[in-house]
């Protein structure tokens, strides 16, 4: 089961091009395109004739043409011409879904038309704002949703997984901590303690004091001599659906982080859109903004190359737990401190999921 009155990110901008994409979001097959001023559009990809995918049609003018047997629809889905016939048959409307292009990415509502208002798109500005650049990417991940989500939630991970980029030993030894006050760019977030929930997501804070830093931050921050000390923070943000934020960073040791000031070292945001393709595979859209060397191509490469490898160990132990989830549905699973904000976010996902129900 999904939350579809939600929005999700459907593909990266420069995917959408005139001719038919086809992607499969909720379950739900989706052709999408854009018309001939750029405009996004997206239905179901599947013609109203003999069901075959419109995705292997044509866009013409404004419209997309079936590659069958030529039944044409407009970008709200309605039949507008059939080879041979004059009229259109009753039930030829398909199913259209709103889209709206915003930081960088094309977003789609699944659920109610009605309930899709763009001011719900959460809020993603560092993908375009001038302050901000950043490198960014794309996964097919063959696993549910959720077991992202988790992983994104429980950092404690990189420890193990991550020792060659953003893991070191302080991750997993260090639990989640209260801060005095927070600072950046996720509203607050560093002032709220442990792993918390509110009415509009979960939030989970962890500071490492005077650690010796990962290999990731030591090369963005110039930290690189055996005797350099940082303080490290990690502070997240879930919010439904499948939306998870990271402000993660180093600064050099006792120069003031914890209490705010950032300036002697490097600060990124993590920006992860979470979509689900089907129960058991998934569209992961990630960004790694940073507001410092701003212009800098050689650090854009070396972090398009390092975060896109730390997600590809990520992907390889999802993809793995996702096969043991199928190969023994019922087997036990146990709980660690570690797991407390995953823990939240499923409740929250599971609250709003009986929410849904109770409306249809």
């Amino acid at each position: 089961m999904f939350l579809k009155n939600y929005w999700y990110v459907a593909a990266w901008d420069h995917e959408l091009k005139r001719e038919p994409l086809a992607r499969t979001f909720l379950g739900e097959p989706v052709v999408m395109y854009r018309t001939e001023d750029g405009t996004p559009v997206a239905f179901a990809d599947r013609c109203c004739h003999r069901r075959a995918p419109l995705s292997l049609g044509r866009v013409v003018g404004d419209n997309l043409q079936c590659g069958y047997h030529g039944l044409t629809f407009d970008p709200n889905g309605d039949c507008v011409a059939v080879p041979g016939q004059t009229t259109q048959p009753p039930g030829s409307k398909l199913q259209s879904f709103p889209v709206v292009e915003r930081w960088q990415w094309i977003w789609i509502w699944m659920g109610d038309p009605a309930e899709a208002d763009p001011a719900k798109i959460p809020n993603t500005y560092w993908n375009d704002h001038p302050e901000w650049t950043t490198v960014g990417g794309y996964l097919h991940m063959k696993c549910h949703y959720q077991l992202l989500v988790d992983n994104l939630l429980d950092l404690t991970h990189e420890t193990f997984l991550h020792q060659k980029t953003i893991g070191n030993e302080h991750v997993a030894n260090t639990p989640l901590a209260k801060v005095s006050r927070g600072n950046g760019d996720l509203a607050g977030l560093g002032a709220l303690a442990d792993a918390s929930r509110d009415p509009d997501g979960v939030n989970a804070t962890r500071w490492m004091l005077n650690i010796d830093p990962p290999p990731l931050y030591a090369r963005a921050g110039g930290f690189e001599q055996p005797e350099d000390r940082v303080d490290r923070w990690q502070i997240i943000r879930f919010e439904p659906p499948s939306h998870v934020w990271l402000d993660v960073g180093v600064a050099e040791a006792g120069t003031g982080a914890p209490d705010g000031d950032r300036s002697q070292g490097v600060t990124h945001t993590v920006v992860d859109s979470i979509t689900p393709e089907t129960e058991s595979t998934t569209h992961y859209f990630w960004t790694f903004p940073r507001n410092y060397r701003l212009d800098d191509k050689e650090l854009d490469e070396f972090f398009a190359v390092g975060v896109h490898n730390t997600f590809l160990e990520d992907q390889e132990m999802l993809e793995g737990q996702q096969r043991n989830i199928d190969a023994e549905p019922g087997s036990l699973e146990v709980d660690i401190n570690a797991d407390a904000a995953s823990i939240q976010a499923r409740r929250v996902v599971t609250r709003l999921l009986e929410e849904e129900a109770r409306r249809r």
